[in-house]
């Protein structure tokens, strides 16, 4: 099987300027995601797709592909994932003739991810039917009991919100980490969708793979996490 690793990361961001090369624990945001993905002997090929030069020299440093420079059409804050693969797919496909069987992608904001992670995922697609797979954690935050300001005023996004206080009588939800999306070459090309019909669900369970990285405080979190969470999980026998 031909498992393609795709690391989308452009080079604007709104919340933390450059953040994809912002230094976190002493390496770019990037090279934690980059050096997770090189431990792992399963991936055929990994490329980063990237209109920053800075960001192309980091992950060629680490011996990287950076195969293009990607158009600035496609890297801005609207942009979908969908469009960023199918432009990295084109690419490959057009210029060597490649075309991978499975496609994994990674976002760097996401800096740390199980060591298992990618050996599990091919086992699931290898045993499971299924379009594709998506890292979920369950949420914090459960929609039925939150609200919006309308005309100055909290206004709940479900009007029987106090039926839902109890969290007992909730039903779980689940959100993506970021750490994983990974889906057939066939499901893009049939349904003209990373996701497809059958999409599995990788729940991550512990709260240092669940971190993403948006603003200031989560590089915080995320460097303090780094540092302290595994003498405190030991301290604590958790």
């Amino acid at each position: 099987m031909e498992i393609l690793g795709i690391i989308p990361a452009r080079g604007g961001s709104k919340g933390v300027i450059n953040k994809n090369i912002r230094k976190l624990n002493g390496l770019p945001l990037i090279s934690h995601t980059i050096n997770s993905l090189q431990k792992s002997n399963s991936l055929s090929r990994i490329i980063v797709s990237t209109d920053d030069d800075r960001i192309a020299k980091i992950a060629k440093s680490h011996n990287i592909e950076v195969p293009f420079m990607r158009p600035k059409n496609i890297s801005g804050s609207k942009t979908t994932m969908k469009s960023v693969v199918k432009h990295a797919l084109n690419f490959l496909e057009k210029k060597e003739n490649y075309k991978p069987d499975l496609i994994m992608i990674f976002q760097p904001t996401t800096p740390y991810r199980p060591k298992k992670l990618i050996d599990e995922t091919i086992k699931i697609f290898q045993t499971q039917n299924i379009s594709s797979l998506i890292t979920v954690s369950k949420i914090k935050f459960h929609p039925l009991i939150m609200f919006k300001i309308k005309s100055k005023f909290l206004s709940p996004m479900e009007k029987k919100f106090q039926n839902y206080t109890n969290r007992q009588s909730r039903e779980l939800y689940y959100q993506p980490t970021g750490a994983l999306y990974a889906f057939w070459r066939k499901t893009l090309l049939n349904h003209n969708s990373i996701y497809g019909p059958r999409i599995y669900p990788k729940i991550i369970t512990e709260n240092e793979f669940n971190l993403d990285i948006d603003n200031a405080f989560d590089f915080f979190i995320s460097e303090m996490t780094e540092k302290y969470w595994n003498k405190y999980k030991k301290k604590f026998n958790l």
